[in-house]
C-alpha cells in the first residue's frame, strides 16, 4: 500500500490572489507498507513536491491546476513564476 505522508504546507500569494482562491505548496514523503508476518515494513519511495491552485471556502475546495516539481518544474520558483503568467485571472488587479 502506498503512504503519502504531508510533512510540509505552505500558502503563497496570501493577499494578492482574489478571494476563495489559494496557491498552496504540499511536501510528502512516500512509502511503501506491507504487512509481513504481523509487522508492518516500510520502503521509502522518494519526496513528492507539487503546488495545486484550488478555489472554494477553505471546507470545500476545488482544484484548478496542479504542478510537480522536479518534473514540469525545476524548483518551487519556477513553479510560482508560471502560475503567476498562467493564472493572472486569479490574482487582485491593481
Amino acid at each position: 500500500m502506498r503512504v503519502h505522508d504531508l510533512v510540509e504546507t505552505k500558502e503563497f500569494f496570501i493577499g494578492e490572489t482574489k478571494p476563495n482562491f489559494h496557491v498552496i505548496y504540499e511536501k510528502f514523503e512516500n512509502n511503501d507498507a506491507v504487512y509481513v508476518d504481523g509487522v508492518v515494513q516500510t520502503k521509502k519511495m522518494g519526496i513528492e513536491e507539487i503546488v495545486q491552485i484550488f478555489r472554494g471556502e477553505e471546507d470545500s475546495l476545488c482544484n484548478v491546476e496542479r504542478y510537480c516539481i522536479g518534473k514540469e518544474y525545476p524548483n518551487i520558483e519556477a513553479v510560482l513564476a508560471k502560475v503567476k503568467e498562467s493564472h493572472r485571472e486569479i490574482f487582485i488587479s491593481e
